[in-house]
């Protein structure tokens, strides 16, 4: 079960904060990032027929973490915060590897969910927007974070920053990437792209584009562009302006060097406190029901109920909405029986 507040915030305040770049590099650096990873804009519904990277291209977990390392040591100044020792870093390597067995969800897409999220800052706040999205991951409601109260926890122990990658992962409540990677179903790598869009909004566009509806556009283009060896060294080309009329396919974008918009170009995440409160359904009916019959849309004060359909019904072929229909997001379709 998925509540858009989970995923907006997580990653919605980063998006912003994120906008402007932290790092440089030095020219042979530069020379290596550039060669490595050159942003490509990737469109439409995340399967590879449609240009989006096939598992196979993905960068390996220790290749990431080596192009990723030197970015975690650095990413907490941007919030004031004492930046990670190596031993801090060091230890977040170590987390995800032992979620990602606890878990099943893959280390590579661990790491890349930090990245966009906090930058692999272990002090991260938490960003609110009627829930808590603490830590590494932003997590729905985590209970873990190195940062309570806007006090940062120095040293950050380990036990933190595994829970932090716990409650990322989906190992701690309803609402994670395993979770994500269950709703969305399939054995191709694009439930990996999907599922990175439900974590970050909650939902998918109803015509099935990855890049277009609510919060951060970019976000699962940057995820697939991150798995490729992408960091947030190198120039960032999606522009949430325009993304999301961009269709199947990729194309590519020539690094410069670092570039103002290493990250999202856009609070998006921040868009609206909305989509803090609400799970809009995934582009296509829970693969437990099959596809969508018809689909109904919610206004402003409208309920469950309003939706014609028993409660039972309704949540079942919507399995995002939680037991009370308290996360019920008007100007989102749901399914509904013909």
């Amino acid at each position: 079960m998925f509540t858009a507040s989970y995923i907006i915030a997580a990653g919605q305040l980063f998006a912003f904060a994120f906008g402007a770049p932290l790092f440089g590099a030095s020219p042979k650096q530069a020379r290596s990032l550039v060669a490595r990873a050159a942003y490509k804009v990737f469109g439409g519904d995340g399967s590879p027929s449609q240009g989006w990277p096939q598992e196979s291209e993905w960068k390996s977990f220790e290749d990431l973490w080596s192009a990723n390392v030197a970015t975690t040591l650095k990413s907490c100044t941007q919030f004031g915060m004492d930046n990670n020792s190596q031993e801090e870093s060091d230890n977040i390597k170590k987390a995800i590897q032992e979620v990602s067995g606890a878990s099943g969800v893959k280390a590579e897409f661990l790491l890349t969910i930090v990245m966009q999220e906090s930058k692999g800052c272990v002090r991260a706040p938490t960003t609110n927007y009627g829930f808590d999205n603490p830590g590494l991951m932003q997590s729905f409601q985590g209970t873990h974070s190195c940062n309570p109260n806007g006090q940062g926890v120095v040293p950050c122990p380990y036990d933190m920053i595994k829970g932090m990658i716990e409650d990322g992962a989906g190992l701690n409540g309803d609402v994670g990437l395993k979770e994500g990677l269950a709703q969305v179903g399939g054995d191709d790598v694009s439930k990996y792209y999907k599922a990175s869009r439900i974590y970050n909004s909650g939902s998918i566009a109803p015509d099935g584009n990855l890049n277009g509806g609510i919060a951060t556009h970019c976000y699962a283009t940057d995820v697939a562009n991150r798995l490729l060896g992408w960091t947030d060294a190198d120039q960032h080309g999606c522009d949430e302006a325009t993304i999301g009329s961009v269709g199947g396919g990729a194309s590519n974008t020539a690094p410069s060097g670092p570039s103002d918009d290493s990250e999202t170009t856009t609070p998006a995440d921040t868009t609206t406190p909305a989509d803090t409160t609400t799970p809009a359904d995934t582009t296509t009916a829970p693969p437990a029901t099959g596809g969508c019959a018809k689909s109904w849309t919610p206004i402003a004060g409208d309920n469950c109920s309003t939706s014609g359909v028993d409660f039972a019904t309704f949540r079942s072929l919507n399995p995002s909405i939680d037991a009370n229909c308290t996360n019920l997001q008007a100007g989102t379709a749901y399914c509904v029986p013909n």
